[in-house]
């Protein structure tokens, strides 16, 4: 991946990664979905009492190791709503340079993190 922007990618029908470009690093975002949330808070963003965005920061033992030695940032995002807690993003700092196949072991690797696989449905028939 070279020069910069934004770039969207789909590795399945109804999930995508948003992949954004500095000089010496990539900002990655992969939509993931799974009922519960099974994290330690780090950090909640409150709207009000019942709805929260929920940010677990992840170690990078147990990935690949030419993502682990690459990965400056990861965290598990969810929600709590009076409906219940969701996992639905993993969000992925990264060293450049990263090539379009490591993008594609950072989608695999996301779902693996929440333990859960990208349904064949839409995520509003789950």
């Amino acid at each position: 991946m070279s020069g910069s922007g934004v770039r969207e990618l789909h590795f399945s029908d109804y999930y995508r990664m948003l992949v954004v470009e500095e000089e010496d690093r990539l900002y990655i975002s992969v939509d993931v979905y799974k009922k519960g949330f099974d994290y330690p808070v780090t950090k909640s963003v409150c709207v009000r009492d019942d709805f929260c965005l929920l940010y677990s920061n992840q170690a990078t033992t147990g990935l690949e190791p030419e993502l682990a030695g690459k990965v400056i940032e990861l965290v598990i995002v969810g929600s709590k709503t009076p409906a219940g807690l969701e996992t639905l993003n993993v969000r992925w700092v990264v060293k450049k340079p990263f090539s379009d196949e490591e993008l594609r072991k950072v989608f695999d690797a996301s779902w693996r993190l929440v333990k859960a696989k990208p349904q064949n449905s839409s995520p509003e028939s789950l």
